[in-house]
């Protein structure tokens, strides 16, 4: 009776203990509009934190919460607030957040705003001793999520002396119904998370650790432009010779020497996971273009001959006043509008949000008539924030929000020329256009400063295994407080295939 006893205490204390190590979601709102308020930190101790996602809504998980355990919330213009646990479940794990513009509107009421123009040379004059990334380590959570929507599919048997009537009814009726799933499911998306520490020396390079990893995909509803031709052209040759083999040709060059369906019957579609070095200079190339050095895209802060300014209004944070400084084009190189940031007391940028102006676009090619092929980066908006580290005196990116939209055009004339006996030929017209986009969200849990025998002597993963999932997964992450993950996220799931 005594070991039955013990056994159900202790099955009640694992329960117990599973159910207060339950991660914590909460959302911050605006108190008076009680709209979400994105991007917000909620610190709970000196070093740790999170921010709240684009609807407002933050995760924390950790081992043990106390109910007088204290958070404090943070947000550009609002006043900083500090809540017990206790607290925060008493309001049903929602933060209002009051403005802080009010509370300044007495700042200059006896001096005058500074000249626009002065700012932000005291900006570019700080530069250097606001901001280093050299010889750090930074723990970073990030998110990459990308959709491929197309909005117009045509693919068209133009001659065919290898089908019969009825082969050439099914095919067509088979590429039919390609091209209207295609358009009218869902878009094809993919997720991937990655918790990894990254290192910089004092040079270009740089190293990663990969402690987590995990992706996302419906291979069986991968929508690229090669997925896509693969799979018209596996519709096509389910209707040829099974013993013949066939040339693929789009205009005078040769795809394929040898195709067949032989070869393709039983070939089942791969998801070839990044490689550590792409997620290196990807994170790498991401980070540095979030900076103010020679690689970033605030061209704003850089050159500031391009783009008028002006100063929208006068903030709060952390106890600091923040000047807002609106800026958008002034001449035609110019690309961005939105608006920057800057602490009074040392000039630092503390915030960005960007996005194109309008009529502006960022890489661009149109071989439309010579290749059939056109392409443009028609969306770049974002959000970055910057936290400055007590102990090196720099800001590093401390949350960073980035969404790319591109639109493209392939049109792509296919032939299938069989090898030997009597050539027989298709042929058909393959049109596609859509848009392709990609967000990517980072946070840097922890940046701290490293030596350059730190760095040299540190070794990097040879692999990283990715975890694979049907749907998102929140007890894989109960070990770290992490990005609270969209609706979208939460929402998609892999079909059996």
């Amino acid at each position: 009776m005594k070991l039955k006893l013990h056994f159900l205490l202790t099955l009640i204390m694992l329960c117990y203990s599973q159910i207060s190590a339950q991660p914590i979601t909460g959302k911050i709102i605006d108190a008076k509009t009680k709209e979400a308020i994105p991007f917000s930190t909620i610190q709970f101790d000196e070093i740790n934190g999170v921010v709240s996602n684009a609807e407002g809504f933050f995760n924390l998980s950790i081992e043990e919460f106390e109910d007088s355990k204290s958070l404090t919330i943070s947000c550009m213009g609002y006043l900083t607030q500090s809540l017990t646990i206790k607290q925060l479940k008493a309001n049903n794990y929602i933060v209002g957040l009051d403005e802080a513009v009010n509370q300044l509107s007495t700042v200059y009421i006896t001096n005058k705003l500074p000249n626009v123009d002065s700012i932000m040379k005291r900006v570019q004059a700080n530069l250097k001793q606001n901001y280093n990334n050299a010889l750090t380590k930074n723990t970073i959570f990030s998110r990459h999520t990308a959709f491929f929507k197309p909005n117009n599919v045509q693919i068209e048997i133009d001659k065919s002396t290898g089908f019969n009537k009825n082969q050439l009814k099914e095919s067509n009726r088979q590429l039919d119904s390609l091209t209207n799933s295609l358009v009218n499911n869902h878009p094809s998306q993919e997720f991937t998370d990655i918790l990894a520490d990254y290192y910089t020396s004092n040079g270009n390079g740089n190293k990663v650790q990969v402690t987590k990893a995990t992706k996302l995909l419906d291979i069986k509803n991968k929508n690229t432009f090669d997925n896509i031709q693969k799979k018209a052209t596996n519709i096509i040759l389910k209707h040829l010779d099974i013993n013949a083999t066939y040339k693929l040709k789009t205009g005078l060059f040769k795809i394929e020497d040898s195709l067949s369906l032989k070869d393709t019957k039983n070939k089942k579609e791969e998801d070839k996971a990044p490689d550590l070095n792409n997620i290196k200079q990807d994170a790498y190339a991401f980070l540095n273009q979030h900076l103010f050095g020679s690689s970033s895209l605030f061209d704003f802060v850089a050159d500031t001959s391009i783009y008028n300014y002006k100063i929208q209004d006068v903030t709060y944070m952390d106890g600091k006043a923040v000047y807002v400084v609106h800026f958008e084009p002034r001449k035609g190189r110019a690309k961005y509008t939105g608006n920057l940031y800057v602490v009074e007391d040392d000039y630092a940028i503390v915030r960005v949000d960007y996005e194109f102006a309008e009529g502006k676009k960022g890489e661009s090619l149109n071989l439309k008539l010579l290749l059939g092929v056109k392409y443009a980066e028609n969306v770049n908006t974002g959000t970055a924030i910057y936290k400055k580290n007590i102990a090196t005196n720099y800001y590093h990116p401390y949350y960073i929000n980035q969404e790319i939209g591109r639109y493209a055009y392939v049109h792509r004339p296919l032939k299938f020329i069989e090898n030997g006996g009597d050539k027989d030929k298709i042929a058909f017209d393959f049109k596609l256009d859509g848009n392709i986009i990609e967000k990517t969200e980072i946070l840097n849990f922890a940046n701290e400063a490293i030596t350059e025998d730190t760095y040299t002597q540190l070794k990097e993963n040879n692999t990283v295994d990715f975890i694979k999932l049907k749907q998102y997964d929140p007890s894989i992450w109960k070990d770290f407080s992490v990005m609270e993950p969209l609706e979208e996220l939460k929402k998609f799931k892999v079909e059996d295939q």
